[in-house]
Order: structure tokens, then C-alpha cells, then sequence
């Protein structure tokens, strides 16, 4: 290796040997990135620091390939622990590239960025805040819109970390509205707007920001709230802002009683009518010390009111489905006297669907030992999961709710369930609502689901603009297709290296999916990473890194191959075949539990594609129904480092995958994974496709706590299957099966590639076959851009 070697001779000699030098640095970067990568900071450093004289001497101290291994030295400094060293580093590399590459360049604007974020990460959370305010004013001074909403969430971020919570919901209000209104609802920047806007609207503590500001930004967070149509989280919003009015400006204040009728309105408008006649009653103690008491009209028109709506609280009826009646008597005769839980429906219907058991939250002390946060929390979660709480349930003897079950029930504003045991597994039930006049009994109506809680999702209609001829040829069997007639969108491209583009498909957390068809009319899949993402080298390094593992699965059977891939250009881009099939998703959603011998060669055939990704160094993590297609010669495992990308570009909090699939590391947000996290979801998989359901429970609570706790119900299990199902669920990653063991054990001629295909029935053949000749943008939700699937 001769770094900074000097070649007398003309121009194009002279540009050979800086070739050679940018590509020596680059086989050594990748080694330093590695170690990086690997958790060894301190030799990530010395590797860059080296690298970083090297260049200056052989190319330069200016030239790109030397700032961008400064970069990534400042980078690395950083994540060492040396952050006052990484701050300094950024400083000066910033003014270097503003001065050499310009203050528009995408490793300007990288480092600008990065520079902010150390700020922050010193604890200096105010001026990270003011310099991502400075870059978002810019950008948004530029027409970047997308740019400055991700730059707008860092502002939002940074306010939280520095506990201004009031702040960082304006921030976050603001960032929802215009991601709404400029990106569309589906988008992924609004999708993050909108967890971080939920998170903070629904449980503001009102702490240090309990003043007027901050009641002020609660006050327009709970109407966008019931804007938005959850009128029950509305309703108890406003009722903490009556409350923290009274405290602040006092018990007939103008603040109070205006925050009292909004929560009144909500109330009615959710026909939560006990709620509603406390609120009303509360309204006229307000006038009473405003001097509006009885004899005024406002003040007798409200009385009449409320004593029509004590009226409707008394008729109130909870509906209960015969499902959530049967898990709520398992749960109190499981703990006859622990036992509380809630009661869920489907966001906007008044039939309680579900049953869900919060004992373990208290361990095992009862309701009171949570804190209104947590309840908070919880409530929150749920409605997150798409789910309405209509109530609380507890055991108790006698069917009385307790002082303890009244101010709780009031306080959230739901009705109360008390459920006592009667021998056997028989329980009797007795339902409450709460006004200022204490318990009213309120009948229990059980009733029939109206409709089943787990359907297949309904097709897209197909899109007149698209025509197809029989040129057309797809992995999986397409049968008789039409040729894609290209459909692009204005700011669409033509194509991607010999991919011509007919349609995007799919846009998705890192980038657009695009359906393309190369010369011969063979269709593929083209995932790309969007702008800003393509723009920051760590990123697009991490994208390169994922592809050319992705490219070293050999397993053609049960995978969907990366078969093309270009990740120096401008729009980073791979490309996968095109299999026309439905997901495994669709297909037990469909059909239900799968017979013993089927699941059997689905599980072999998934766990030999599990086998080749991880050979090529790859953690799937986000194995699940959705990302397994059903051709008739069985499964194909795709998306394999979708997940790991995914990692790269949206701002979790660590977490990678779906819940009701994950392992309990993936829970814990675990800095690294093994293959054995994907074990565990191919465990979950084969007990869903077994049982036709999964082992966890029903909503998204039931299923963190049961596989953080590592008890799934397996009853119902093939006792054929227990075994293999038990070895992958193991909590300890080390005690899991191997992909290849469990391939084994479910067919024992899978070692030899003995995997004959399922023997699907006549309608699920028919099913794989209505796919392989329908238009493809008819069902591309389910086929070319399967993460877009319901997780549960």
C-alpha cells in the first residue's frame, strides 16, 4: 500500500493513481466501520484517525474522500464517549466543507446536522434546539418540505430532552398539521409526527409546563384530539385542563368553565352520559360561583339538561361480544381475586370485542397500585392499537365496586364491570356508570361479534390506467399476464439502469417501491431510499452494506433474491423479482389453522430461507405472515435487510420488527441481534399458522407482557409441533433451535433439500392462482409491498 506515492506522467495517469488511493482508503474505511459498527469504538477511531492522515497527505486536506473520513472520525469520537472531542471535530469540519463544498451540499448540510446532534447528546439541549430551528427556518426557506419536518421532529426531540414538554407538543401540533396537509396522512413523516403527538396529548404531566402556556398547548392538543373523532380521549383531556384550570385561575373561572363545556361536549357526543351529567354538574357549580346560579336561564336550561342525560346514563346498556364475555370469565375464574383487565372494541363500535387482563401491571396488588400515568399510558396504548376502552373490569365480591372502583372509573370516565366467580367457570356480572349521584347499575347485553375480528383485507380496486399484455413473465407463476403499460407519476423517474418504471407501488419508511420491467418484460420490485436518506453517507453506507449481504443469498427456493442493484447512484435502488402469490398473511386469514403436514413444509421452507440469510450475515427481524409469500411450490421468505435498513432511517427508539412477532430482545430494543431472534418469530409463525391465531394473545398490551414474560398459550397445539414451537420460543436466545434444526425436525429430509411442496386444498390453489392472473396493482398491498400489512 502506497499512500500519498506520487507517478510522474500525464493527466490520466495521474488520475489512475488518486483512483487507486480513494479505493484503498475505502477497503480500509470498511474495516473501521466494522469495528465501529461492532461496539469497538476506540479501534474505530484509531482506524479513521489513521485514514484521515493518509488522505490529507495523498489527496489533499480538502478533498471529498479526506472530509468524509473526518466525518466519520468525528462520528466514532463521539460514540467513544469523547463528545466534547466529536463537537470540536464537527466544528471545524463544517466550516471546512461550508468554505469547500459549499453551504448547499448534501455533507454540509450532514454535517451541520451531526453537529447539532452533539450538541444535544453533551446535554446542551437548547442550542441543539436552536440550531435545528435555524436549519428548518432554511429549509423550509428552500422549498424542502420533507427536510424540514424531519428537521422540525430533531427541534421536537431536543425539547423533550430538555424536559419542555409544553414546547415540544407545539412543536409536534405544528409538525402533524403541516405533514397532514403537505405529505398526506399515509406518509411515514406524519405517521412519526403523529406517535410522537399521541404520546404527548394524551399523558402531558403538566409539571414545570403546567402554567398558562402550557395549558394553552393541552387546550389545542385536546382539540385536535376530538378533531380527529377519539371523543373519549378528548373528553378526559379536557377534564384534566378543568381541573388544572381550577388550580390556576380558580373554581368559577372563565378557563374553567370554558374547558368544563368542552369536556361536557365531548362526553355527549360520545354518549358517555354519566360522564357527560358529572361535567354538567360541574358547569353549574361554576355559574352558581359566577353569580349565574338558579332562576338565571342559562343556569335552569343547563339543570334541565342534566338531568335529562342523569336519565340517559341510567338507560346506558354495555354491549359485550360472546368472545370478550368468555376471556373476561377466564381471567377472573384464573384469579377470583386479582383479577381487572379492560374491555375493547374496534375504534368507533360500541360492542366490546375484547377482554384484556392487566393483573401482572400491579403484580398482582389490584387497580389502585397503578398510577394515573400508567393507567394514562395504557389507555393511550391501546387507542394507538386502533381500540376504543368502553371499560374497566374487576372481581369483586358481591358485584359492588368498591370507593377505590368509583374514583378510578369517574376519573377516566368509563363504566365499571364487576365480575364475581359462581363455581365452575361461571361468573355473574353487574355494570356501573358514575355521575355526582354515585354507582347506577347499567344492563349488560351480550351479543354475537358483528363481524369476525381477524379478516383478510379487502383489494384495492384495480386502476383503469394500467393495461397488460402477454409478454410479461413473473417468479411464481404469473399465468397469461398483459405488459405493463407505464403509469408513472410526474416526479417518478424513467427508470433505474435497464428497469424501465410502469408504476410506483409503494412508498415506505426508507424509501418508494417501484414496479419496473427490464427489456425481455421480465417485472421486478425497485426499492429505493428516499432523498434525505440517499444524502447522509452513514445512511446510504448502511443501505450498500445491506444490499451486498442481501446479494450473497444463494437459497433460490424459498427466498425472493436481491437480483440487481446500483447504491452509488443519486436515487439508491435494488431490485428484487416480481412474485405474483398472496402473503402467508393473507392465506391464514383466509383459511384459519393450517393442517399439521402443511404447516410442517411451510415451516421447513421457511426455516431453510432463515438458514441462507443468515449465512450471508443478515438478521431478517421482521419474520411474520406479511413477509412470506404463497406460491404452489411453497413459501418465499422476502424482505430479508428491509428491516435492518429500516433501522438506519426511522427514528425509533431502538425497536426493529413487529410486535406481535418480535423476541424478547427485539422488545428490550437491543443494541445487536443473532440469528435466534429470528427463530423466535418463526416460532410465533408456526404456533399463528397451527392454532390460527397467536400464541400471545389479541392486542398489542397482551402480546409485549405474555412474550416479555415468555408464556404463550399453546393450547390447541398439534402435539406433533409442541416440541419444535417450544424449542423456538425459548427466552434465552442461546437455548433456541438453530433455522436448520428446526427444518429438520419438522421434515427430516429437509438437510437433503427433501421439501416437497404443501398440498393446498382446491381453494387455496385457486387463491395462489387468482394472484397469478390478476393485474398486479390490483392487491400490491399484500404482494409487491408486503410491510404495509396490519400487524397483528
Amino acid at each position: 500500500m502506497r499512500w500519498g506515492a506520487k507517478r510522474r506522467g500525464g493527466a490520466s495517469e495521474r488520475e489512475a493513481d488518486r483512483a487507486e488511493v480513494v479505493e484503498e482508503l475505502h477497503s480500509v474505511a470498511a474495516v473501521a466501520e466494522e469495528s465501529g459498527r461492532a461496539g469497538r469504538f476506540a479501534e474505530a477511531v484509531s482506524r479513521y484517525g489513521d485514514l484521515v492522515g493518509q488522505a490529507t497527505l495523498a489527496l489533499g486536506p480538502h478533498a471529498p474522500e479526506t472530509l468524509r473520513m473526518r466525518h466519520q472520525l468525528a462520528h466514532w469520537t463521539g460514540e467513544s464517549g469523547d463528545i466534547p472531542g466529536a463537537i470540536e471535530q464537527f466544528t471545524r469540519l463544517f466550516a471546512d466543507q461550508e468554505a469547500h463544498q459549499g453551504p448547499t451540499h448534501p455533507h454540509t448540510h450532514l454535517a451541520r446536522h451531526q453537529l447539532a446532534h452533539w450538541y444535544g447528546r453533551s446535554g446542551r439541549h437548547d442550542e441543539a434546539v436552536r440550531r435545528y430551528e435555524a436549519m428548518q427556518r432554511a429549509a423550509e426557506a428552500e422549498g424542502r418540505t420533507e427536510a424540514a419536518l424531519d428537521l422540525q421532529c430533531n427541534v421536537g426531540y431536543w425539547q423533550l430532552e430538555a424536559g419542555d414538554t409544553a414546547s415540544a407538543l407545539r412543536t409536534f401540533t405544528e409538525m402533524l398539521r403541516t405533514a397532514e396537509r403537505d405529505l398526506g396522512a399515509t406518509h411515514q413523516i406524519t405517521r412519526v409526527a403523529r406517535n410522537y403527538y399521541a404520546r404527548l396529548a394524551g399523558s402531558l404531566p403538566l409539571g414545570q409546563e403546567g402554567g398558562h402556556d402550557g395549558l394553552a398547548d393541552l387546550l389545542e392538543a385536546a382539540r385536535g384530539v376530538e378533531a380527529a373523532g377519539d371523543l373519549r380521549r378528548a373528553m378526559r383531556m379536557y377534564g384534566r385542563i378543568a381541573d388544572t384550570s381550577e388550580r390556576l385561575y380558580g373554581a368559577g373561572s372563565e378557563q374553567t368553565l370554558d374547558a368544563l363545556v368542552a369536556q361536557a361536549s365531548a362526553a355527549v357526543a360520545a354518549e358517555e352520559f354519566a360522564a357527560a351529567t358529572d361535567a354538567f354538574q360541574r358547569i353549574l357549580e361554576c355559574l352558581e360561583l359566577r353569580g349565574q346560579g338558579p332562576g338565571t336561564p342559562e343556569y335552569d336550561t343547563l339543570r334541565a339538561q342534566r338531568e335529562g342525560l342523569a336519565a340517559r346514563a341510567r338507560e346506558t346498556v354495555l354491549r359485550v361480544g360472546v368472545t370478550a364475555g368468555q376471556q373476561m370469565a377466564n381471567h377472573v375464574v384464573a384469579s377470583p381475586a386479582t383479577a381487572f383487565g379492560v374491555l375493547t372494541s374496534a375504534r368507533g363500535n360500541r360492542l366490546a370485542t375484547a377482554a384484556t387482563g392487566l393483573a401482572e401491571h400491579s403484580g398482582g396488588r389490584g387497580p389502585g397500585a397503578l398510577s394515573a400515568e400508567q393507567w394514562e399510558a395504557l389507555l393511550k396504548d391501546l387507542a394507538a392499537q386502533g381500540h376504543d376502552v368502553l371499560a374497566l373490569y374487576f372481581s369483586r365480591p358481591g358485584l359492588q365496586p368498591t370507593p377505590d372502583d368509583t374514583d378510578l372509573c369517574g376519573r377516566l370516565g368509563l363504566l365499571a364491570v364487576c365480575v364475581e366467580p359462581q363455581g365452575g367457570a361461571g361468573i355473574a356480572a353487574q355494570a356501573y356508570s358514575f355521575g355526582p349521584d354515585g354507582p347506577v347499575a347499567v344492563p349488560i347485553l351480550v351479543t354475537e361479534e358483528e363481524e369476525p375480528q381477524d379478516r383478510p383485507p379487502s383489494p384495492a380496486a384495480p386502476r383503469e390506467i394500467t393495461v397488460f399484455d402477454e409478454g410479461a413473465e413473473a417468479l411464481g407463476g404469473w399465468r397469461g399476464p398483459q405488459e405493463a403499460r407505464a403509469a408513472r407519476a410526474a416526479d417518478d423517474p424513467p427508470a433505474f439502469g435497464p428497469y424501465e418504471v410502469l408504476q410506483r407501488i409503494g412508498t415506505g419508511g426508507f424509501g418508494r417501491v417501484y414496479l419496473c420491467r427490464d427489456t425481455d418484460g421480465i417485472l421486478v420490485a425497485v426499492k429505493t431510499l428516499h432523498a434525505e436518506y440517499a444524502a447522509d453517507a452513514d445512511i446510504r453506507e448502511g443501505f450498500a452494506h445491506e444490499v451486498q449481504a442481501a446479494r450473497r443469498v444463494r437459497e433460490q427456493r424459498f427466498t425472493v433474491p436481491v437480483i440487481a442493484a446500483d447504491t452509488d447512484a443519486d436515487v439508491p435502488w435494488m431490485a428484487v423479482p416480481y412474485v405474483s402469490a398472496p402473503s402467508l398473511q393473507e392465506f391464514v386469514q383466509r383459511f384459519g389453522p393450517l393442517d399439521e403436514p402443511t404447516v410442517r413444509r411451510l415451516g421447513a421452507g421457511i426455516a431453510t430461507a432463515l438458514t441462507a440469510i443468515h449465512a450471508a450475515g443478515i438478521v431478517h427481524l421482521d419474520l411474520k405472515p406479511a413477509n412470506v409469500l404463497m406460491t404452489e411450490d411453497g413459501p418465499r421468505v422476502i424482505d430479508f435487510g428491509i428491516a435492518q435498513i429500516e433501522r438506519l432511517t426511522e427514528p425509533r427508539e431502538g425497536f426493529a420488527g413487529t410486535y406481535a412477532y418480535a423476541s424478547p430482545e427485539q422488545l428490550r430494543a437491543d443494541p445487536h441481534f443473532t440469528p435466534a431472534s429470528d427463530v423466535f418469530s418463526l416460532g410465533t409463525l408456526l404456533a399463528r399458522l397451527a392454532l390460527g391465531r397467536l400464541p400471545w394473545g389479541e392486542d398489542a398490551p397482551t402480546v409485549v407482557e405474555n412474550i416479555r414474560t415468555g408464556m404463550p398459550d399453546l393450547s390447541g397445539l398439534p402435539a406433533g409441533l409442541e416440541h419444535v414451537v417450544r424449542g423456538c420460543l425459548r427466552p434465552d436466545p442461546a437455548e433456541r433451535l438453530t433455522p436448520a434444526e428446526v427444518a429438520v425436525e419438522l421434515v427430516p429430509d429437509a438437510a437433503g433439500g427433501g421439501i416437497d411442496a404443501p398440498r393446498f386444498t382446491d381453494e387455496a390453489r385457486h387463491l395462489i392462482r387468482e394472484h397469478a392472473t390478476l393485474p398486479v396493482t390490483r392487491r400490491w398491498e399484500t404482494l409487491a409491498y408486503t410491510r404495509t400489512q396490519p400487524p397483528l
